[in-house]
């Protein structure tokens, strides 16, 4: 089960989520969230767990020249929330709010309808929608430690991401919490 923590704001933020055992780290740039943060702040915090976990760096910018500045930083992957051109030395991944037709290219689909604002995605939906799929699907979007285990299991995606079901204000992880989400993802994995 992949389990990528999203949202991170700080290079603290970043160990923890990688000593918590998750697979990966979300970094949000040239986005209109509490999360988001600068490029110089980005690459403080991959350098923080240089290559411990895949680091992937997530926006909402339809401006080719800010896409040219997250690949820039060399993450892993890139997530986009529009289409976008994301260079093949990356992983691509696109949000998707599983009603529409899936996004063509992509490497992963982050299944997403909150947009980071902790709204739960609806089970009938993401059912469909992961049966439906080309590529192995991300679920995200109201997910906590104590909901996670029981949509892994009715679900069975290809992976989980959380953001605001980890924090103890936006943009601040919460140690125990973060802790607690990647326990649960591991105990319920196949």
């Amino acid at each position: 089960m992949y389990v990528k923590i999203c949202g991170i704001t700080s290079p603290a933020d970043a160990r923890l989520a990688v000593s918590a055992g998750a697979d990966a780290i979300g970094i949000i740039l040239y986005t209109d969230s509490p999360r988001s943060v600068t490029p110089r702040r980005a690459d403080a915090i991959q350098k923080a767990i240089a290559g411990r976990v895949e680091t992937v760096c997530v926006t909402t910018t339809r401006s080719p020249a800010y896409l040219r500045n997250i690949c820039r930083l060399s993450p892993d992957a890139i997530q986009t929330y529009h289409p976008m051109h994301v260079p093949d030395r990356f992983i691509s991944v696109s949000a998707w709010d599983g009603i529409i037709a899936p996004p063509e290219g992509a490497d992963r689909l982050l299944l997403d309808a909150s947009h980071g604002r902790g709204i739960r995605l609806d089970p009938a939906v993401a059912k469909e929608a992961i049966a439906d799929a080309s590529a192995p699907v991300v679920l995200s979007g109201g997910l906590t430690p104590s909901s996670v285990a029981g949509v892994i299991q009715s679900l069975n995606p290809a992976g989980v991401d959380v953001s605001s079901g980890v924090e103890s204000s936006p943009g601040v992880k919460d140690m125990h919490r973060v802790q607690a989400f990647v326990a649960a993802c591991r105990g319920c994995s196949p």
